[in-house]
């Protein structure tokens, strides 16, 4: 198994977003590739529910005040930005400064406001900035849908679970919610994998105790992403069957505090 990086993503499109819309990633397409839009209904741990958009575009008009996507489907949107708007690429912060027309970026949003930019690609993405962890919109998430449209107005629906693996093995693994939920799901050779940086990793390297964002139709999973490693007991062991950590992927909104709840210093956004 390669070595785990303990970062965590945000979903969805790691989960979830750098890899649900990496056309720079043409390698291997996953079955994301293509989107340029996508609605995530998600349940949270307390049983609360809430919605998130993301659209990926070329920006094609910004302000302090909003920002306009032209997205691949040639069809324009836009968000405003607030003070709690965040700048994010390569798993750090920045400012509305470096964004600039010209680039392609992501957009986390919810009721029209962008609480994300991120995965800023084209001239001058910035690089070198604040890695401290944020919010994301799958802190405490269990469960929920992703409705995704395609460039060519294609669309797909997933099941969204979230969980530790608890059995895996010939084809099946089992997972456990933090909710408490445990969710049987099937994989095979056309299942995509991705670590936290969105790398293709492979079904070969689901373990026990080993945390990911899973993306389904009809039970098979489609996409594993943001893969994180089990939490190593004092004798240097892994957790133990059964007894799922929680995950961290960020939800945004607001800075996470300065003691990282995850395992790891900082955490992709």
């Amino acid at each position: 198994m390669s070595k785990r990086i303990t970062l965590i993503c945000v979903l969805v499109f790691s989960l979830v977003a750098g890899s649900a819309f990496a056309a720079d990633q043409p390698a291997v397409k996953g079955p994301l590739a293509g989107a340029v839009h996508a609605v995530g209904s998600l349940t949270y741990k307390d049983g609360s529910q809430q919605s998130w958009n993301w659209d990926r575009g070329l920006i094609t008009d910004l302000s302090s005040s909003s920002i306009t996507l032209t997205r691949r489907d040639k069809v324009q949107v836009t968000f405003a930005i607030t003070s709690g708007t965040v700048v994010r690429n390569d798993g750090a912060t920045y400012g509305l400064s470096d964004l600039q027309k010209g680039q392609i970026v992501t957009v986390v949003s919810q009721s029209g406001n962008a609480e994300i930019i991120r995965n800023i690609k084209g001239p001058n993405a910035p690089s070198g900035g604040d890695p401290s962890e944020i919010a994301g919109p799958a802190v405490n998430s269990t469960t929920g849908t992703i409705d995704v449209l395609y460039y060519d107005s294609s669309t797909q629906d997933f099941d969204y679970n979230r969980g530790r693996i608890t059995q895996v093995g010939n084809g099946s693994l089992t997972i456990m919610r933090q909710d408490k939920v445990s969710v049987q799901l099937t994989y095979d050779a056309n299942t995509v994998v991705r670590d936290c940086h969105g790398q293709l990793e492979s079904t070969d390297d689901f373990a026990v105790g080993e945390g990911a964002i899973f993306l389904s139709q009809n039970g098979d999973v489609k996409l594993a992403g943001c893969l994180v490693q089990p939490k190593a007991q004092a004798g240097g062991g892994t957790q133990s069957q059964g007894q799922p950590q929680s995950l961290r992927p960020n939800r945004p909104g607001s800075l996470a505090p300065s003691a990282p709840s995850a395992p790891a210093a900082t955490a992709t956004a």
